[in-house]
């Protein structure tokens, strides 16, 4: 047996792109002025209700989800030399393509209600959405 590492990291094959489900990921900059408490209790309990139950949205997408930024793990991310993010949340889309997302976007279910209250509680200039591939 040789002391020679493992080399099986590099010589498997890179993981495949899944072809079943799609990402699409919003981190989200809560409204000047704003407490977190406001800003994570409207997004949770106003905000979410309101888009999870547009038709549309129960037709294309898989999944839904938040995730609330947890401001006690900032003292240990920046002593790590970590950067703290500007961004206060994630929203979380997940569905069998981009189009089935993109159509809830360009609805006029979601234009008329939720487009609209966004402006309750985010900065929407200074929110990033990103497109991911799952593998």
């Amino acid at each position: 047996m040789s002391d020679a590492p493992s080399n099986a990291a590099t010589s498997s094959p890179a993981p495949e792109a899944r072809k079943d489900r799609y990402r699409v990921s919003s981190l989200l900059v809560k409204k000047t002025g704003m407490t977190d408490e406001e800003f994570f209790t409207y997004w949770r309990d106003v905000h979410g209700p309101l888009f999870a139950g547009l038709e549309i949205v129960k037709k294309n997408l898989i999944k839904y989800e938040q995730v609330h930024y947890n401001n006690a793990f900032e003292k240990g991310v920046l002593a790590n030399g970590y950067a703290v993010p500007d961004f206060h949340g994630i929203a979380v889309f997940e569905a069998e393509s981009f189009e089935k997302i993109l159509e809830i976007f360009d609805s006029e279910e979601y234009k008329c209600t939720v487009f609209l209250d966004e402006d309750k509680f985010i900065e929407r200039s200074n929110t990033k959405v990103l497109q991911a591939i799952l593998l």
